[in-house]
């Protein structure tokens, strides 16, 4: 069975693009950006093995979502076996495809040219947010952590909706418990990551 290493999933919530969404943040990533959000999600042999069939069923069986949105880590460094998560779902239901990557596009569009798994899963993707993060270019702007990340509407699944979702002046967070700790979900803001780090810098 083919199985995905995962750092973490919420079932349902709204501050990660339009609507309510199924989120995924998946392990391990080759950047290392300067005060990461998830940290610990950055070695490739930590998180959790998912089967993928058995995941791809809970997103379908879950109420009310109308898309996904992936995080991480680095989705593309998972590409196949992300892209056949998407494949079992969008089999059974069409549903709207977010993805956040320290990549650029352009630099996926070239890695695609050698890596099948890459351009599948570009092609899945309605909505990309690309770039590393750069923590002194955090502006404060919505569903994106730093003014160099572009986002991309790469089908018009929601093109209409960028401008009211995306670059807003104000952000939005959940805090979700999870089995042993609580996870903020969510871009937040300078001051909010601040003293989220240093809590989690506390309890580690």
């Amino acid at each position: 069975m083919a199985s995905l290493q995962l750092y973490a999933l919420i079932p349902q919530t709204h501050v990660l693009g339009p609507f309510t969404r199924f989120a995924l943040w998946v392990q391990g990533c080759p950047f290392r950006c300067h005060d990461c959000m998830t940290p610990d999600a950055l070695r490739v042999d930590g998180g959790t093995s998912v089967e993928i069939t058995e995941l791809a069923q809970q997103i379908l069986n879950t109420p009310t979502i109308e898309g996904i949105t992936l995080s991480g880590g680095e989705p593309f460094a998972q590409s196949a076996e992300l892209l056949e998560l998407i494949h079992q779902i969008k089999r059974v239901k069409s549903l709207g495809i977010i993805v956040y990557s320290g990549y650029t596009l352009e630099q996926l569009q070239k890695m695609a040219k050698k890596h099948p798994a890459v351009a599948g899963l570009l092609d899945q993707i309605d909505v990309l947010i690309d770039g590393l993060y750069i923590a002194e270019q955090n502006d404060g702007l919505s569903l994106r952590g730093s003014k160099n990340q572009q986002i991309h509407a790469l089908t018009p699944r929601y093109a209409a909706l960028i401008a009211e979702y995306y670059a807003q002046s104000q952000r939005a967070v959940e805090m979700h418990l999870l089995a042993d700790t609580v996870m903020l979900v969510g871009i937040p803001g300078i001051n909010l990551l601040s003293t989220w780090q240093t809590q989690i810098k506390k309890q580690s």
